[in-house]
């Protein structure tokens, strides 16, 4: 028989809300004035409870001993440099709720700004063919059919453990009906390999790999401890590769109808190269960069002809 993992003490000095919250901050290794460590223990205690600030003031809530200890084993493994979203087991996506933890990156808001820009290029109520490549926990596919569910979606991935949580996201959401594909483009040959050679796609898009290991020293161990290596980082020598094993499976495999939108997330650094990439190519048209919402180059769009 497996045992079950229990937090140790100190403990507080009893269970009321402000004795629990001035523990929970502590163990956390914050302090009144740390607003990162207080937002990060009012989640907690947000979870925990079930309820927020105002309403556990006003339920005069008291931690139980159940409580405490999941409290402890949460503030300990945040302190220990593990992400929240895996902590809690879950993370917020275009108003999705998604289960996650390390088998997939944990999304980032940059990603829903892509997601934003390609609806705002579909026109009609017709339903279109999506496929979402790297698709991890699923949230970008997922994303997509919360907004129009009469489009088919598909997810791949060359993580077979990613695509395990994509369809758990999928069950939980009530988008069973999204499909998912084990799919290396990176192989000499990808168009053979699923579905995606059958029938071309409306929108094609990613957010691919595309951190130089170089960077990895100077990242957050938060990042590069915990979160999935393979959805991270790319060759130093190679920064664009999934870029350009993307847009040729566009056309070579001819992945992407004509008329049909392929979105990339990028690297800042890289974002105008791959732009400038595409823009080479006479199959492409319509070209943006587009920034994130803190005013750095984060993505591209591209309309096949």
């Amino acid at each position: 028989m497996s045992l079950v993992e229990r937090g140790k003490g100190p403990w507080p000095a009893n269970n009321d809300l402000p004795n629990v919250q001035a523990w929970v901050l502590e163990r956390l290794g914050g302090s009144p004035e740390d607003r990162e460590m207080r937002s990060v223990s009012r989640i907690l205690l947000d979870f925990i409870s079930g309820l927020d600030r105002g309403q556990r003031i006003v339920n005069d809530w008291k931690a139980n001993e159940s409580a405490l200890d999941t409290l402890a084993l949460w503030c300990d493994r945040f302190k220990n440099g593990e992400p929240l979203q895996y902590i809690l087991e879950e993370s917020n996506f275009y108003g999705l709720t998604l289960k996650m933890d390390a088998r997939a990156l944990i999304p980032r808001p940059e990603t829903e700004e892509l997601i934003r820009h390609l609806l705002q290029r579909q026109e009609g109520v017709d339903p279109k063919r999506i496929v979402d490549i790297g698709t991890g926990s699923g949230c970008m596919a997922l994303a997509w059919k919360s907004q129009r569910p009469q489009d088919e979606v598909t997810g791949v991935d060359v993580s077979e453990a990613a695509l395990s949580l994509a369809r758990e996201n999928a069950k939980q959401l009530g988008f069973e009906d999204v499909h998912w594909e084990v799919l290396d483009v990176l192989e000499s040959s990808p168009f053979k390999m699923t579905s995606m050679a059958k029938r071309a796609w409306d929108v094609v898009m990613s957010n691919p790999p595309y951190i130089p290991e170089s960077e990895r020293s100077s990242m957050e161990n938060r990042v590069v401890e915990f979160e999935p290596a393979n959805a991270l980082f790319v060759s130093d020598q190679d920064p664009l590769c999934f870029y350009r094993a993307i847009a040729t499976g566009c056309l070579e495999g001819a992945w992407l109808v004509s008329g049909g939108w392929l979105g990339l997330e990028c690297h800042r650094d890289y974002c105008a190269a791959v732009a400038a990439w595409l823009s080479e190519q006479s199959e492409w048209e319509s070209i943006h960069l587009l920034d994130d919402l803190q005013g750095a180059p984060r993505m591209v769009l591209a309309q096949r002809k």
